[in-house]
């Protein structure tokens, strides 16, 4: 008898140990917790098998133990007691009132030549954090004349605005520039010229336009090449050369390339593949598992990081796609930390004929929670508002624009799907779960071969 109550003892430890909702948990939200918030977001875990009580009313918990109660906050301290089974834990989050500033955060005339120091930074026709105002992504080495700055930006002697972090200071002259040649190799166009500088470039379903600030145009060549049926040269008000070339083949690019080298501008055209019909045969695509190593995303409601999410569900649709006959390239396959430039260099480097990045979403803790939930995609510029729209339909979900590091590419359609909400607790619980995380796979992958069979 004594055997079998010592045994019985051992197992009921045993089990408690290896229940990882013997406490009370929030990731969000620590003790001794100061904001300016009126509202905030109680979320956790808690052990599923016993009721929730937070100060003394009855919360909602899934079946997993997660929970999520958004709360209004008091001027002052704001105590909230959390009992469950045995545990009780108290939380204090004192609201203090906002302090407002009158300061304007103004630009102050400045001159010096800067150096743009990385591929793909953020550019924007005015410096108010928007998604609309996003232009064409410059490439490392080109050259700009700075007349103004403020905490975060620089200014362009053509009204263009980057973050500081994206210049150096360079001693290189910005002095005259003019095209001494223009001339075509299959799909690469090349620009001789006298320095880097600013420019924006459009891709057409027809040709490519491409304008070169504070710059000189030269006599068109014939275009002599396959690529290309005609070249136009036209001037803006400023006496700015937006040259336009057209192809000899519509519809045939996905992307382009732009490079600063020993006094040439080359435009690196990607040529769309031509994919087996009822297939993926013939297709290449990048996929980006989001974050990774010590850089571990959101941690969500429980102790499942992001990383490891993104990066099971990665790993999935690459089975799917490459089931398909797709060849998959992948920015990361393991837990390994991966830069933002190494992934978008990869992009760059491979040109494929789609990248997707694979992220998880959430929300700031003075919002809802509970409200938000569901997959979205995003993207940056409007040459991939298409493959955007597309994969968003098949999916049945949203799509916006959005300012991000694996979008900001020209080489290639760009999209980041947001997978679902790590701080909801019902999305929280499926997206760590084996069968939501081939389940999502499945999705994504179904809207890229969708997507693919109509071109």
């Amino acid at each position: 008898m004594k055997k079998l109550v010592t045994l019985a003892a051992f197992l009921l430890t045993m089990a408690l140990a290896s229940n990882v909702h013997a406490e009370i948990k929030m990731n969000y939200v620590k003790d001794g917790l100061t904001t300016t918030a009126s509202n905030y977001s109680l979320a956790g875990y808690c052990d599923p098998n016993y009721p929730l009580y937070i100060n003394g009313k009855k919360a909602d918990v899934t079946k997993d133990g997660f929970f999520s109660v958004y709360v209004e906050l008091k001027p002052g301290k704001n105590v909230f007691t959390f009992e469950n089974t045995s545990s009780k834990k108290t939380y204090t989050i004192t609201r203090k009132s906002a302090v407002y500033s009158n300061s304007e955060d103004v630009f102050k005339p400045i001159s010096f030549v800067g150096e743009v120091n990385m591929d793909n930074p953020t550019v924007r026709s005015r410096p108010d954090e928007a998604n609309d105002d996003l232009i064409t992504p410059y490439v490392q080495g080109t050259l700009v004349q700075i007349i103004g700055e403020n905490s975060e930006y620089y200014k362009t002697i053509h009204n263009n605005y980057l973050y500081k972090s994206a210049i150096d200071k360079t001693l290189k002259t910005y002095g005259a520039n003019s095209v001494s040649a223009l001339s075509f190799n299959n799909n690469e166009i090349a620009f001789t010229m006298d320095r880097p500088t600013e420019y924006a470039i459009s891709l057409m379903p027809d040709g490519i336009k491409v304008i070169l600030y504070d710059t000189k145009g030269s006599a068109l060549p014939n275009p002599d090449s396959n690529t290309f049926s005609n070249v136009k040269c036209e001037y803006d008000n400023e006496g700015n050369p937006i040259y336009t070339l057209y192809f000899a083949q519509t519809e045939k690019y996905i992307g382009y390339k732009p490079i600063f080298e020993n006094g040439t501008m080359r435009i690196i055209l990607n040529e769309k593949s031509a994919i087996e019909k009822g297939s993926l045969k013939g297709a290449t695509i990048v996929l980006d598992a989001g974050h990774g190593g010590e850089d571990a995303g959101t941690l969500g409601l429980g102790n499942v990081y992001e990383k490891t999410v993104t990066l099971s569900i990665t790993n999935k649709l690459k089975d799917y796609l490459t089931s398909k006959g797709a060849e998959v390239i992948l920015t990361r396959s393991d837990d390994t930390y991966v830069a933002l430039g190494t992934r978008t260099a990869k992009i760059n480097e491979v040109m494929p004929d789609a990248a997707v990045s694979i992220h998880c979403n959430s929300r700031n803790e003075w919002e809802d929670f509970g409200e938000m939930k569901g997959t979205l995609t995003l993207y940056t510029y409007d040459s991939t508002t298409a493959f955007a729209e597309k994969l968003s339909e098949a999916m049945n979900a949203p799509y916006e624009k959005n300012n991000l590091a694996l979008t900001r590419v020209s080489s290639c359609p760009a999209v980041l799907i947001e997978t679902g909400y790590m701080s909801n607790p019902e999305e929280y619980s499926y997206l760590i779960s084996e069968v939501g995380q081939n389940e999502m796979a499945l999705k994504i992958g179904q809207a890229i071969e969708k997507y693919f069979s109509g071109i």
